[in-house]
């Protein structure tokens, strides 16, 4: 009787547990990925090991943007499934672990027939891999002045240089079934313009003098400027021959990327267009850099880490002698071509609560992303007590944050105005002790941020 009942008993668990899985195996199967979550999530306590349950678990953090999740449980699941080493490729590189990109890329390729026309794709993309890891190594040491998310069709307005500079204007274009920019720069005595336009599918820069009463036949700017693939953005130093453009042609690390040039008068051409390098440019669309040299200012946008249709400008201080950031932590230089060491709030995150909410409507207004389809503008939005609950402890770690940061902002004035070496000596260990205090401190604020999305997404699901 005793064997009797323990073996109904363990019949019974088997048949839930065999149930569970089916269950996760049809959430995931129909693109269900947050209620997979939670299945996979269960199963996993009991079987922390499975190959099958870590990848499918991988997935579904993959879908709903947990990256650091989605990349601990890919290589839990083993080699078993290959598709998770081209998932990996994406993740590492998103998250600028190049070397493992490359790596990653490599393998998922040794998976695939010489026959499969895919290949060639895989390469280039450890070719990017390869290319940001040798730009890891020189990433230039910037001053953020202000930094604001806007509207990508009207992002040109928010530059606010002067038109000693020239003026910029932005018109937007169809271009292979979406939308591209064409922009137009003309120098600040109306003498001359550069600007983009569509030439067979592709964008391209060209150029025109002003005669006598009319322009000049545009022509293309140069053939070592554009490329096979896109080239857009110009801008015109005031020096005029300074050149700054967006590329996402072989170059490029991912996207638009910032390039330079300058042209010779001797010769009538351009020298070969450089990379501008991190942390202006990054896996994503980098794009409009604007220079002032002399108020020492400048200005580039980028959509890394925004919503669709948005884009954040940085304004910052230009030096024209370039100075590398040096460190020995990879971690750190990670934050730092993330442009993360840099924390500034560019919306406000309130004290909220589900029962009361006394703020002003001024400090209710946030841009929070739940998803692709999905950005909430206003704290009232969240539907789920708990994911409000969430935000509140992500307000106040934010808060504990920016206080830190200003604390090794003032640190690093410091030791600039100090000329004693043995003063420098004695500030340089806080220093390096408080970086890496803000560095796990930035990594759990992702974490909550993540938390907070996956509340409102899981509340979301169970409405529908």
């Amino acid at each position: 009787m005793k064997y009797t009942l323990i073996f109904v008993l363990l019949f019974i668990t088997g048949s839930l547990f065999c149930q569970t899985a089916s269950e996760g195996e049809t959430y995931f199967n129909n693109k269900q990925y947050s209620k997979a979550l939670s299945v996979y999530e269960n199963l996993l306590k009991r079987k922390p090991n499975d190959g099958l349950f870590n990848y499918r678990y991988a997935r579904c953090c993959y879908e709903l943007k947990d990256a650091e999740n989605a990349i601990i449980h890919f290589e839990k699941a083993g080699s078993k499934f290959p598709l998770r080493d081209l998932y990996l490729g994406e993740l590492f590189f998103n998250s600028y672990h190049f070397d493992e990109s490359a790596a990653a890329y490599q393998k998922y390729i040794a998976t695939l027939k010489p026959t499969d026309s895919k290949i060639a794709e895989y390469q280039e993309k450890v070719k990017k891999a390869e290319n940001a890891n040798h730009l890891m190594t020189k990433i230039e040491e910037v001053s953020i002045v202000d930094s604001v998310v806007v509207n990508k069709d009207q992002f040109l307005r928010f530059y606010k240089f002067n038109s000693e500079l020239g003026t910029l204007t932005q018109e937007s274009i169809k271009l292979n079934h979406h939308r591209a920019d064409k922009i137009r720069y003309m120098t600040q005595r109306k003498d001359r313009v550069y600007f983009s336009d569509s030439i067979n599918g592709n964008m391209n820069i060209f150029t025109s003098y002003k005669l006598l009463d009319s322009w000049s036949q545009p022509v293309p700017i140069s053939d070592i400027i554009n490329t096979p693939g896109n080239e857009n953005y110009p801008f015109l130093l005031a020096d005029g021959v300074t050149i700054y453009f967006a590329s996402d042609g072989a170059n490029s690390i991912g996207g638009y990327d910032l390039f330079i040039t300058r042209y010779n008068p001797s010769t009538d051409t351009y020298l070969a267009p450089e990379n501008i390098g991190m942390p202006f440019n990054s896996p994503f669309n980098d794009y409009m850099m604007v220079v002032d040299e002399q108020r020492s200012l400048g200005w580039f946008a980028t959509d890394r880490y925004q919503p669709a249709g948005k884009v954040m400008i940085y304004t910052f201080v230009f030096n024209k002698e370039k100075t590398n950031v040096h460190s020995e932590d990879p971690e750190y230089l990670r934050q730092v071509a993330q442009l993360k060491t840099y924390h500034k709030a560019s919306v406000s995150i309130p004290d909220s609560s589900v029962k009361e909410n006394r703020l002003p409507e001024s400090e209710k207004q946030i841009e929070f992303v739940i998803n692709d389809s999905l950005v909430y503008t206003n704290v009232n939005q969240f539907r789920s007590a708990e994911a409000v609950k969430l935000w509140n402890d992500l307000h106040k770690f934010s808060l504990e944050l920016t206080g830190k940061a200003k604390e090794l902002s003032d640190l690093r004035a410091k030791y600039a105005r100090t000329e004693d070496e043995a003063e420098r000596s004695a500030i340089s260990p806080d220093i390096i002790e408080l970086e890496k205090k803000i560095m796990e401190m930035k990594r759990q604020f992702l974490i909550k941020t993540i938390q907070v999305r996956n509340a409102e997404i899981q509340f979301l699901e169970t409405k529908k």
